[in-house]
């Protein structure tokens, strides 16, 4: 068999180790009912609002409205990222809408018991918190096996490091979109 009879793409690539990893599926059950829930008492407060143009907190409502429905969005936006751990750097985003630390601006790798930390030359650290991602313990061995500088801890990661993951943030930022929308509705309906 030659290269010639190896159609393109199959049998001669090298393949490295690599893993891609989602969010967790309670935050992702949690941001899709903020999206929804949001969108619903959304339209509630802008209906009312439209309805009633004189009332003074008309526009308050509309413009909260479109806020707490562009939250619910981002939630769901974020919650659908996943992170690609391989020997040529780390990405997180959507498909082809990523950003990335190729494996040259990498220092360290710092892999907690509850998170990996990923040390630019220069930069923002990126802190990947067990709480945020699903199989956490495969993304913790695949990021010690692709060749990256990394670093074994066998405690927690320190309290700055935790303090980044923004999952307890954008978890609490669903539940109060959600909340605002619903005290919308009846402000707009004049209660």
């Amino acid at each position: 068999m030659s290269a010639i009879d190896t159609p393109p793409g199959l049998g001669l690539a090298v393949l490295l180790p690599h893993g891609t990893f989602a969010a967790r599926r309670g935050p992702r059950r949690l941001a899709e009912l903020g999206l929804r829930v949001t969108l619903v008492l959304g339209a509630i407060a802008i209906g009312l609002a439209v309805h009633r143009p004189e009332a003074p907190q008309a526009s308050t409502c509309f413009v909260g409205a479109l806020t707490m429905i562009a939250l619910g969005t981002l939630g769901v936006a974020v919650r659908r990222a996943q992170v690609t751990i391989a020997a040529d750097g780390v990405s997180w985003g959507w498909g082809r809408w990523t950003v990335r630390m190729d494996r040259d601006r990498i220092v360290k790798v710092e892999l907690f018991d509850d998170a990996i930390a990923l040390r630019p030359r220069r930069g923002s650290t990126w802190f990947l918190s067990r709480r945020d991602w699903d199989r956490f313990e495969a993304m913790r061995r695949t990021a010690g096996a692709v060749g990256l500088p990394a670093e074994e801890h066998t405690r927690r990661a320190p309290l700055a490091a935790r303090l980044q993951s923004y999952g307890r943030v954008l978890d609490a930022i669903i539940v109060l979109a959600m909340g605002t929308g619903l005290l919308l509705v009846f402000v707009a309906a004049g209660f």
